[in-house]
């Protein structure tokens, strides 16, 4: 089964929706700047938009996650191919009976790698579906350059 994954640098998927995105954060002094992007690094605020990206791929709304994609997902996935893609490794999973997110990773990505710079973050959730042994689904966000995270994939192991 083929997954959508950035190059293997990263344990990051790619894909964005525009209702999860966070506001940007504002422009203020250096102490409140700080405190700012704090809060935008928050792994609660980042396990709660994981787990409503998870919710939406579970009501097979993954089109309209892949639309307000970043564009380094697009650049990486085409619609009908990560839209087909997900739905193959998803569906014969069938329905999730528990899901709790066990860990938040961030991580700033530098020029010159294998995949675009910028501040990625992946949220992985232990899940129970109903018809297949306990997995781990991978949910992956990037902080656009214009401040805003988006969803940038997702992947189940």
């Amino acid at each position: 089964m083929k997954r959508f994954m950035l190059p293997a640098a990263l344990t990051l998927c790619v894909v964005a929706g525009p209702a999860l995105a966070q506001t940007p954060a504002p422009r203020t002094p250096a102490a409140p700047q700080q405190q700012a992007a704090a809060a935008d690094l928050d792994p609660n605020a980042l396990a709660n938009a994981g787990l409503q990206i998870a919710q939406a791929i579970d009501r097979d709304q993954t089109a309209g996650l892949w639309e307000g994609a970043s564009a380094v997902t697009k650049r990486f996935a085409k619609r009908e191919e990560f839209v087909a893609n997900v739905a193959g490794s998803r569906k014969p999973l069938g329905a999730v009976v528990e899901r709790n997110w066990m860990v938040v990773r961030r991580q700033q990505v530098a020029d010159g790698g294998q995949i675009p710079s910028g501040l990625y973050a992946s949220v992985e959730f232990a899940t129970r579906f109903r018809t297949d042994p306990p997995r781990t689904e991978l949910v992956s966000m990037r902080r656009d350059e214009d401040g805003t995270w988006r969803f940038a994939g997702y992947v189940v192991k």
